[in-house]
């Protein structure tokens, strides 16, 4: 002879062993509490993304430039000291309106940020890329003007990014929304 079950006893994994409704929502849930991020919370008065999401948005054209710039810059003055300056200011400005340029289309077509967001992050990116620069100059030239160049650097590659997002996303964005 089988061992036929009653429907009560039966474990369902959705209620808790109850198949009715009414008694399902007497057993309690578990009260479970996300970890405390303090990137999270405090972003989200800057235009309603988090400081996470400005990181994403600005990390890797950032990183490319910091990688282009310092390579140029240990270039010149190691291994290219007769080739003219200029053409390596050229080659430095142009690395940096690429990275504004591709921060800004990345930022608005896969991120689908607005411009005020997409101007924020070219902002943070730039100011924290400055940052960088300007400590690596202070330790590669050990000159004096490199001392104001750490509060110099950060601003001018901020005010380069605000200008470049802004251009970019006015010319090719603007009138798509």
């Amino acid at each position: 002879m089988t061992q036929q079950t009653h429907k009560r006893d039966l474990q369902y994994s959705t209620d808790y062993g109850h198949p009715w409704e009414a008694d399902a929502k007497t057993v309690p849930e578990p009260n479970i509490q996300p970890e405390k991020n303090y990137l999270d919370g405090f972003g989200e008065l800057v235009f309603g993304k988090s400081l996470r999401w400005y990181k994403e948005v600005a990390a890797w054209p950032m990183f490319i430039l910091l990688l282009l710039e310092i390579g140029l810059r240990v270039m010149q003055t190691k291994y290219f000291i007769t080739i003219e300056p200029e053409i390596f200011t050229s080659l430095i400005n142009f690395s940096r309106l690429s990275a504004f340029v591709y921060l800004t289309v990345s930022g608005v077509k896969r991120y689908l940020a607005n411009k005020k967001q997409i101007l924020t992050a070219a902002v943070l990116g730039g100011l924290l890329a400055g940052v960088i620069l300007g400590l690596f100059q202070l330790f590669w030239y050990r000159d004096l003007w490199t001392v104001f160049n750490l509060i110099g650097q950060p601003l001018l590659l901020a005010a380069e990014g605000l200008v470049i997002s802004w251009l970019v996303y006015r010319l090719f964005f603007a009138k798509s929304k």
